[in-house]
C-alpha cells in the first residue's frame, strides 16, 4: 500500500484535525473524491487511509498502463495464466506481535446510521483449502463484536467451501493495508482450483508472499495481519450498505476469533466507503475483466463497462465488432454467464462508446426493437437488487446493434471538416 501511495501523492489529502471514526471520517470519504490520510482519528493513534482507488486513473497509473481497458485485459490475461508469487523472507508486518487486546486500540468505522456495528471493509482473508492445499484470497466485510471477535460475511463460494470442509473450524489470516493492485486481482472470479494470489502475481510482478501461522501465505506488503480461526459459532451480521447503496439483509455469519495480531511499528489502516466509488471500482472492475474474457470467446470485444447507474454491478454495456446476426445475443448471454449478478446487458456496435450514456441511449433509440431484440431469461442473480425475489430475477439482453447488411443506414452522418476550417477554428480566441 505504501508503494501505491507514490502513484497518488499529487492528489493525496492529509487531514490532521481530529475526526471521529463514527460517521465523520466516512463523511469526508463520501464528499471528497481524492485519496485521504486521516492522521487524527479521535481516540486512536493509528491513522486511517481511504479513497485510494476512488478513480480508475489511479490503478491505471500504478499499473503503468495506457488506459482502463489495458488494466482489464491485463487482469483477464492473469486469470487465464496465473503464476506462483515470489517469497518474502522478512516482511515489515512482523515488527510487532500482539494479542487480540490490540483491537481495542484499533480504529473501526461506523459508516452509516443503519450499520449493525463497526466494520472492517478492506480486509483480505487468506485461507488454505483443507484437502488440496490451495490458497484462497478474497475480500470480506467484517463486523466487530468485541472481545477479539468478528462476524464475517461469507458468500457461498470458495472460502465457504473451505469452511465446510474444515468442519466449521478454519484457520485464516486477515490482511489489512494490502496494495490495491493485489486487492483488485484477488477480487477476480476464478475457478476453485486457482489461487487468487497466483492471479495477483501474474497481474503485477512485485507481489511477494510470506507464510504466517498455519502455513498461510499472505501478501508481504500487508500493514496489519490478524491470525485466528473461523469458528463454528455464528452471530448476527448487518445491516450493511453494499455496492448498490441499499441495505443488504441481516444474516447469521461465522465468527472469526483473533488469536494473534502482527503489525508494522507505525501501521496504516485502510478503509473503503461502502457504496462509494472505490467500492464500486474494486468490486466491479474485476467483474468487467471476467465479462471481457468470457465474451471474447464468442465475439470480438471492443470494451466492457459496468455502469455507474447500475452500481457498477447490475448493468453492463458491451461493445463488439459484429460480423454476423445473432452474435450480439451470444455476447449478451456470455456476459450474463460470466457475471451472475448481472441484470441487464446492452450490446452495442464498435462505434458506440459504453462510457458515454448518450451514445448508448442513442443506440437503443435507433438500433433496437423490443419485439425482436429483447431477450429475457429468469435465473439466479444478486441479493443486492432489492427488487429480486430471494436472489431470483428476470435478466435481459438488449441487442442495440445495427444489421450487418444495412450498417450504413445506421451510421451517424457528420459534416466534413477541412484542414482550412480546422485551422480557422483553432485560431479563434
Amino acid at each position: 500500500m505504501r508503494d501505491f501511495l507514490r502513484y497518488v501523492e499529487d492528489d493525496l489529502v492529509v487531514i490532521e484535525e481530529w475526526l471521529s471514526p463514527e460517521y465523520e471520517v466516512p463523511a469526508v470519504l463520501q464528499e471528497l473524491d481524492r485519496p485521504i490520510v486521516f492522521e487524527g482519528v479521535e481516540g486512536y493513534d493509528i491513522p486511517l487511509v481511504g479513497n485510494l482507488c476512488c478513480r480508475r486513473e489511479y490503478l491505471v497509473r500504478a499499473m503503468g498502463a495506457e488506459s482502463w481497458d489495458d488494466v482489464l485485459w491485463k487482469l483477464a490475461e492473469a486469470m487465464d495464466s496465473p503464476k506462483e508469487p515470489r517469497r518474502e523472507r522478512s516482511p515489515s508486518f512482523l515488527e510487532v506481535e500482539r494479542g487480540p487486546e490490540f483491537l481495542e486500540e484499533f480504529p473501526m468505522c461506523r459508516f452509516y446510521r443503519t450499520d449493525g456495528g463497526p466494520y472492517l471493509t478492506a480486509s483480505l482473508i487468506v485461507a488454505v483449502e483443507p484437502e488440496e492445499g490451495i490458497p484462497n484470497a478474497s475480500v470480506h466485510r467484517m463486523m466487530y463484536l468485541g472481545d477479539g471477535k468478528f462476524a464475517v460475511r461469507i458468500v457461498p463460494r470458495h472460502l465457504h467451501r473451505y469452511y465446510e470442509k474444515a468442519d466449521n473450524d478454519l484457520p485464516i489470516a486477515v490482511c489489512l493495508g494490502v496494495d490495491p493492485r493485489t486487492m483488485f486481482a484477488c477480487c477476480a472470479r476464478v475457478p476453485y482450483e486457482v489461487s487468487e494470489l497466483d492471479v495477483a502475481a501474474a497481474f503485477w510482478e512485485d507481489l511477494r508472499v510470506y507464510e504466517v501461522d498455519y502455513d498461510i501465505p499472505i501478501p508481504a506488503e500487508s500493514e496489519i495481519v490478524m491470525v485466528g480461526r473461523l469458528t463454528p459459532e455464528h452471530a448476527p451480521e448487518g445491516p450493511f450498505v453494499d455496492v448498490t447503496r441499499t441495505l443488504d439483509e441481516r444474516r447469521h455469519e461465522p465468527v472469526f476469533e483473533v488469536e494473534k495480531v502482527y503489525t508494522r511499528e507505525d501501521p496504516y489502516h485502510p478503509i473503503i466507503l461502502p457504496g462509494g466509488e472505490e467500492h464500486r471500482i474494486m468490486m466491479g472492475g474485476p467483474a468487467e475483466a471476467t465479462i471481457l474474457a468470457h465474451v471474447s470467446r464468442v465475439s470480438e470485444v471492443v470494451k466492457v463497462r459496468l455502469t455507474p447507474g447500475g452500481g457498477r454491478w447490475l448493468h453492463a454495456v458491451v461493445s463488439i465488432r459484429k460480423r454476423t446476426e445473432g452474435e450480439a445475443t451470444n455476447a449478451g448471454l456470455a456476459a450474463l454467464a460470466a457475471h451472475p449478478s448481472l441484470k441487464h446487458v446492452v450490446v452495442v456496435d464498435e462505434d458506440v462508446d459504453p462510457d458515454d450514456p448518450e451514445q448508448v441511449e442513442y443506440a437503443l433509440a435507433t438500433r433496437f426493437q423490443a419485439d425482436r431484440d429483447l431477450h429475457v431469461v429468469r435465473g439466479l442473480g444478486s441479493t443486492l437488487d432489492p427488487s429480486a425475489e430471494e436472489g431470483i430475477m428476470a435478466k435481459a439482453v438488449f441487442d442495440a446493434t445495427a444489421p450487418v447488411e444495412e450498417r450504413e443506414l445506421f451510421e451517424v452522418v457528420e459534416v466534413p471538416v477541412s484542414d482550412r476550417v480546422r485551422r480557422i477554428l483553432d485560431e479563434l480566441p
